[in-house]
């Protein structure tokens, strides 16, 4: 099931949509942050087409000008496919702090979702639904069905299946993984060790600088690559990688930030240091101690890159979301982004990396 192809449930109501989200999204909805998601329907050939995430607008926001751009973005999409008639699901995901008044946070969101309907019809758009969701329950906005209570219907799902759950286990689809617990993996340190980590990287830069004056920009990275290796390759040499000091996590951070130690960094996705590899790309993201600093771009990225080597879609596209809202601009996150999306998997980019690895060990070796 790859990321830019809807999976196909046979949804008959309000509810099965609902319990269908998590298997579109390829995640629970259950982050920090919310989102409006954009289901497209092809009403002709009764058939998903594609798709789209929206960040969440907040009170600060003009609903009227965030659902004009939400539009407009799913409309030049879906001319680009040359489809007939379409349809819109649009479901506003609730964020985490909301999740315990839901009919509040409902009744907040309820100017976006207007917004939204009237947008779609201007722009001559059904809308089959808009309904706010958090983890436990689910309202339908500008609907009459007495059913539909004030504290919000139940959501179906993983520890209550309805239809869609128990469709999506019969043909083997795996229960979507909480979006919450990937980005807690993530969070940055807090408190009396974010105080020390942020010293200690105010500390590598210096010394940093001093031995590339020193020697070189290649001896630096030469250096570094010697720790990676030491840690990672062939599964590394069993050191616990939370017993890392503040300093040599320090120095490694700032160390990513040059391109060729990242690129190094790459290389170790083989079976015997994915593992440690993951664990070790966290713990740095995290050790960065701000979930906004540049820095923190390349350890996220490449914990995206070795999630996505191992199958796990869903927390690479976390850690890259994190890593483009931290820098923008950097390039790779936005290339891994965009592979899978369009792929669903980075097989061809690790090819190129593995290669690259082979060649490296030799001109060591000899």
């Amino acid at each position: 099931m790859t990321i830019n192809t809807v999976p196909v449930f046979d949804v008959r109501s309000p509810a099965q949509a609902v319990e269908a989200l998590p298997y579109l999204l390829s995640c629970q909805p259950d982050g920090p942050d919310g989102m409006v998601f954009v289901l497209v329907h092809d009403t002709l050939h009764d058939r998903p087409l594609f798709c789209q995430k929206f960040d969440l607008p907040s009170a600060k926001d003009d609903p009227n000008k965030a659902a004009h751009n939400m539009m407009h973005s799913t409309l030049h999409r879906l001319e680009k496919l040359a489809t007939g008639p379409a349809a819109i699901l649009v479901y506003l995901c609730a964020r985490q702090q909301d999740a315990g008044d839901g009919h509040a946070a409902m009744t907040r969101h309820r100017t976006v979702a207007t917004a939204l309907l009237l947008s779609a019809e201007t722009h001559g758009i059904d809308t089959l639904a808009a309904m706010f969701v958090t983890p436990t329950h689910w309202w339908v906005y500008h609907h009459d069905n007495p059913n539909y209570r004030h504290e919000g219907m139940p959501v179906d799902g993983p520890d209550n299946p309805g239809v869609v759950t128990m469709n999506a286990r019969a043909v083997g689809i795996p229960t979507p993984p909480s979006q919450a617990a990937i980005a807690a993996s993530l969070e940055p340190v807090t408190g009396k060790d974010a105080a020390a980590q942020r010293a200690a990287i105010l500390h590598a830069v210096g010394e940093r600088a001093a031995r590339v004056q020193a020697t070189s920009f290649d001896a630096e990275t030469e250096r570094l690559t010697a720790i990676l290796d030491r840690l990672l390759l062939d599964g590394g040499d069993g050191t616990p990688l939370e017993d890392l000091t503040p300093d040599q996590t320090a120095e490694l951070i700032v160390g990513l930030r040059h391109r060729p130690l990242r690129d190094v960094a790459l290389e170790y996705i083989e079976p015997k240091e994915l593992p440690r590899a993951r664990e070790l790309w966290a713990l740095l993201a995290r050790r960065c101690a701000s979930a906004t600093t540049t820095l923190v771009a390349a350890p996220l990225t490449l914990a995206a890159f070795t999630a996505a080597v191992t199958g796990e879609v869903p927390a690479a596209l976390i850690a890259l979301e994190r890593a483009r809202k931290a820098d923008p601009r950097y390039l790779l996150a936005g290339l891994l982004m965009e592979e899978l999306v369009m792929t669903g998997s980075v097989d061809e980019i690790a090819d190129e990396f593995r290669e690259e690895r082979e060649a490296r060990l030799r001109g060591r070796d000899n």
